[in-house]
């Protein structure tokens, strides 16, 4: 007798590998089909599992489309791939090793596309699709929710990839109470960058960087060139302070930074004001020559590093034509670009709830988009979410651990901090469709784009606030209406609504 068949529903996981970031997605796969399935649900790689487990079981085959079973698929035209970058095949079928089992196929274009598969089939088809039996009409029997995974499950598929390559959330340093689980949530979203802002680099940089690329997301160190809370007023801007301050930054980068494995540096200059000089210099032209100076002297020590210039466009949008001679090596991300969402706090969102100019905004945005041309390295910061203090705020010294706060600690401050997001989630609600539009507008005429959010002090480790997975869902998707995006992602378990 076989050895296999003592349950005749019975389902197990078949994976390219067990290493890894897809190790990642199958231990989510694994976890979330768990809380369904009631019976050992048993994980095989694809070198190592016997035909008679294919042929006695339900299977969940989770691997790239070149991984060997799932190529058989392909070449079968039993499934279509996905041909994009981070992006993945997902089908429910009848398997092909016997028609009165079911087949689940996770594939992926790539490695990030194949664990993104993972988390979609959690969070869409294991949080609500799933549900969605021919035995009740309603979820009010108890039943309901019982039998996933023990009756024939229904019908699913899609070919997705993102349309926003680099997805990613800003914040500072000292405002991540749990780093590992602050990521998690990242994973969860399919977020993949974090700049993370400090006065200095932590001392447990490298454990921090570690462990964002295990999930697949680069990890950006983010410090001041020039930059400050007082800069209309403490910026030296004469050529002697100018060279001093390069020199002084590409000792800090070889200090702190250039042996932390990190995927590139963030920084901000003189740029965030709301006037276009300061004493007699122009900040457009003068934060040009700075960075053109200092990029020059770190690129010719590192000629592979990745450097993102956070650009406030208050102090420069009337001078654009300084900002395009730019080192085409730096990429732009461009901060408070008009209104909701580019504006940090409420913007000009008033109490009416008027977006604010919206299409004079996107007129600005698809400018600078291409200001140095159709393939130019730009990103762009979304804001709206949970800000610093600033009534609180000091800078932070020398030698900090990041993200190693006590539960207490993360538990008393997502009390507190949930009350603002119930305000946060109101705005990215009545303004979900301009986000939209606004992304739309950032991807016109480019084929790469990075778009960040800022997200401070937000006990993201603690909770996935609505508003979080509208942005990251409208980054993969900005072709949906956005009022589909927040039907869609309400339903995922990892989701939280605020004060609910």
């Amino acid at each position: 007798m076989s050895r296999y068949i003592e349950n005749p529903n019975r389902w197990v996981i078949v994976a390219e590998c067990y290493s890894g970031l897809v190790r990642k997605g199958v231990d989510l796969v694994y976890k979330t089909v768990s809380d369904h399935y009631k019976d050992y649900l048993s994980v095989f790689t694809m070198d190592n599992v016997e035909q008679e487990v294919l042929e006695t079981s339900n299977v969940i085959l989770i691997g790239q489309n070149q991984s060997e079973m799932v190529a058989k698929l392909i070449d079968r035209k039993l499934i279509t791939p996905c041909t994009k970058r981070q992006g993945y095949s997902a089908l429910i079928t009848d398997s092909p090793w016997n028609s009165e089992k079911q087949l689940v196929v996770i594939a992926g274009f790539d490695v990030r596309g194949t664990v993104y598969g993972c988390v979609d089939f959690c969070n869409q088809y294991c949080g609500y699709e799933v549900y969605k039996c021919n035995r009740y009409t309603n979820c009010m029997v108890v039943d309901y929710f019982d039998t996933a995974f023990h009756e024939k499950l229904p019908a699913w598929s899609q070919i997705t990839a993102p349309e926003v390559e680099e997805r990613g959330i800003w914040t500072w340093g000292h405002t991540i109470y749990d780093y590992r689980s602050f990521m998690d949530n990242m994973f969860m979203l399919k977020l993949n960058e974090l700049v993370i802002w400090n006065d200095y680099a932590p001392i447990n940089a490298e454990d921090i960087v570690n462990y964002a690329h295990e999930l697949g997301i680069k990890l950006i160190w983010g410090f001041a060139w020039g930059w400050g809370t007082d800069c209309n007023v403490s910026a030296k801007l004469d050529d002697a302070s100018l060279k001093q301050l390069r020199d002084d930054i590409v000792a800090k980068y070889d200090r702190e930074y250039a042996n932390s494995n990190c995927d590139g540096i963030y920084f901000q200059s003189f740029t965030e004001l709301q006037t276009a000089y300061i004493g007699e210099k122009l900040i457009a032209e003068t934060v040009v020559d700075l960075v053109n100076d200092t990029a020059g002297a770190l690129l010719a020590k590192y000629p592979d590093l990745h450097i993102q210039f956070g650009l406030h466009a208050w102090s420069v949008k009337d001078h654009t034509e300084y900002i395009a001679k730019v080192d085409p090596r730096v990429y732009i991300v461009w901060e408070n670009c008009g209104c909701f969402p580019f504006e940090g706090e409420f913007g000009d969102v008033g109490d009416d709830g008027a977006p604010g100019d919206l299409e004079a905004t996107r007129a600005f945005v698809e400018k600078i988009t291409v200001l140095r041309g159709k393939d130019d390295k730009f990103g762009a910061v979304l804001k709206g979410m949970i800000g610093l203090d600033w009534t609180t705020f000091f800078h932070q010294k020398p030698g900090l651990i990041i993200g190693q706060r006590t539960d207490r600690v993360v538990k008393e401050r997502t009390y507190t901090q949930n009350r603002i997001w119930k305000f946060r989630q109101t705005n990215w609600i009545r303004h979900v469709e301009n986000v939209r539009l606004m992304v739309q507008s950032l991807l016109k005429d480019k084929s790469y784009m990075n778009v960040q959010c800022v997200i401070e002090d937000a006990m993201f480790e603690s909770k996935i606030y609505l508003p979080v997975a509208i942005y990251a869902e409208t980054l993969w998707d900005c072709r949906k209406a956005g009022m589909e995006t927040v039907q869609q992602v309400m339903k995922y378990p990892c989701v939280t609504v605020a004060n609910l």
